[in-house]
């Protein structure tokens, strides 16, 4: 009888103009998808590889001397990722370029990749266009689908029949969802044809898994509104009312609430401006300077010879290390406090699906602020590891004083860390890597878990508030 059911639901919604309508508006939409992330990615892959072997370049020109290689201060920029046609997690607005040398990294910097003139338009992205546009899509085949078919008196003549009401619950739920993924899976194929025709695009199969799993979860997050709009129909006793009703809650769960992040955010927490971080390091570093005799004698002297009476390179160098510890702590401090705040206004907005949907799709894709964090603790370890290699080079040439602190003139004058030359090709390079597809399903597992808990708790809802419906 199910199956039943499921046919007449889903041969209704496929001959109506709706479903024309919508189908033909997710092939466009999607089809854009495609044909505007071509363009983004062309752009900022020739941008990332420009500025890589740059880079490149410039740190093999520097390891023609050890010391010059410790202070050359690399250029990273974020690599651009085919995933982003999924799930582009707002990358435009993260910073997307990191400098550092073995001694400290800067605050991550936002590099200009467009004409800052032109307006900023949302990303047409797969998450934007289920969460946005097929999340209504929903609503719209649901909110009559038990109370419409009491007014046109057809659902008193299905139970008369002697059918459960579970079964015709459940026939309207996978009619529903199979009226959803006839447009949903059509453009998603529109919209990969697009980008894999390209030769610029490079889909492995780690990635190919990880969409595969994007579109579970958009199922599962269609799930919900899907449910939702026949738990108020199954609530209320005229369509029209219970448009209405699923009208204002798409508005609030969909653009109301995910719009109070930053608002929330704001007003829990606010993160030090750059004055305040400027000053914060001047106040570190004048109380560093005034207890200088504390690292030996004459520990802020800094002449030209070494074994001038006046120096003394071993307190100069733990002074030195720790203005150098100190203000890594306070950037780390301000680092901390930002991400903090984008979190504290990620997890109230979790109260909507949309959200929910949003981060684990970002996890599954690797993009969005999860990406930055990884990215960034990448480079800490890239940054640790090429210190490592300076300090192993630096051991073996008998002439240094193996002092490696940053100040660039004592390393040059006193040849506090080696001069000599070192193979490029044994110079560590950092390279960023992606998370494996276990490791994007454990970041993304709770928000996972969540949407699962409010399908079934909608579904509950709604077979509860379906017993006791009157169809009179």
């Amino acid at each position: 009888m199910i199956h039943q059911i499921v046919y007449k639901e889903v041969l209704e919604n496929v001959l109506s103009l709706r479903f024309c309508l919508f189908l033909l508006l997710a092939i466009l939409l999607f089809a854009a998808s495609g044909f505007v992330f071509l363009g983004r990615y062309r752009t900022q892959s020739q941008n990332y590889w420009k500025k890589t072997n740059e880079n490149l370049l410039a740190l093999q020109k520097e390891s023609d001397q050890l010391y010059k290689l410790a202070f050359y201060q690399q250029k990273i920029l974020r690599k651009p990722k085919p995933l982003t046609l999924c799930a582009e997690g707002f990358e435009k607005s993260l910073p997307n370029n990191f400098k550092f040398n073995i001694f400290s990294i800067h605050l991550p910097e936002i590099e200009g990749r467009s004409n800052f003139m032109l307006p900023h338009f949302s990303d047409i992205d797969w998450v934007f266009i289920v969460s946005l546009i097929l999340s209504f899509v929903a609503l719209v085949f649901t909110y009559d689908s038990i109370c419409g078919e009491r007014e046109r008196g057809t659902l008193r003549l299905m139970l008369s029949n002697a059918i459960p009401r579970y079964t015709v619950l459940l026939g309207k739920y996978l009619a529903a969802m199979l009226t959803l993924v006839i447009p949903l899976l059509i453009g998603l194929i529109v919209s990969l044809i697009i980008v894999v025709s390209s030769k610029d695009v490079a889909i492995d199969g780690a990635a190919w898994l990880k969409i595969l799993t994007i579109i579970l979860l958009s199922l599962l997050y269609l799930s919900v509104f899907v449910l939702l709009g026949v738990f108020f129909s199954s609530r209320l006793a005229h369509s029209a009312n219970c448009m209405v009703i699923l009208l204002l809650m798409w508005v609030g769960l969909v653009i109301l609430v995910p719009s109070l992040g930053r608002i929330i955010s704001d007003m829990s927490s606010q993160s030090p401006t750059q004055i305040e971080l400027q000053r914060k390091l001047a106040e570190v570093a004048a109380q560093i300077w005034d207890n200088a005799d504390k690292f030996g004698k004459n520990a802020s002297n800094m002449g030209t010879k070494p074994n001038s009476p006046g120096n003394n390179p071993p307190a100069r160098a733990r002074l030195k290390t720790a203005l150098t510890n100190a203000r890594n702590q306070v950037i780390e401090d301000h680092h901390g406090k930002m991400l903090a705040q984008v979190f504290t206004g990620r997890n109230f907005t979790c109260l909507s699906p949309v959200v929910i949907y949003q981060r684990a799709s970002e996890a599954m894709a690797g993009t969005g602020i999860n990406r930055c964090v990884n990215l960034y603790q990448q480079i800490q370890q890239h940054q640790a590891d090429l210190k490592q290699y300076i300090r192993g080079e630096d051991a073996e040439d008998p002439d240094s004083l193996h002092l490696i602190f940053d100040e660039e003139q004592c390393a040059y004058w006193w040849k506090a860390i080696s001069h000599k030359s070192v193979d490029f090709d044994t110079v560590p390079k950092f390279q960023e890597r992606d998370r494996a597809l276990g490791q994007s399903l454990k970041l993304a597992i709770w928000d996972i878990g969540l949407l699962a808990l409010l399908n079934l708790g909608l579904f509950a809802a709604s077979f509860l508030s379906f017993l006791r419906y009157d169809v009179r």
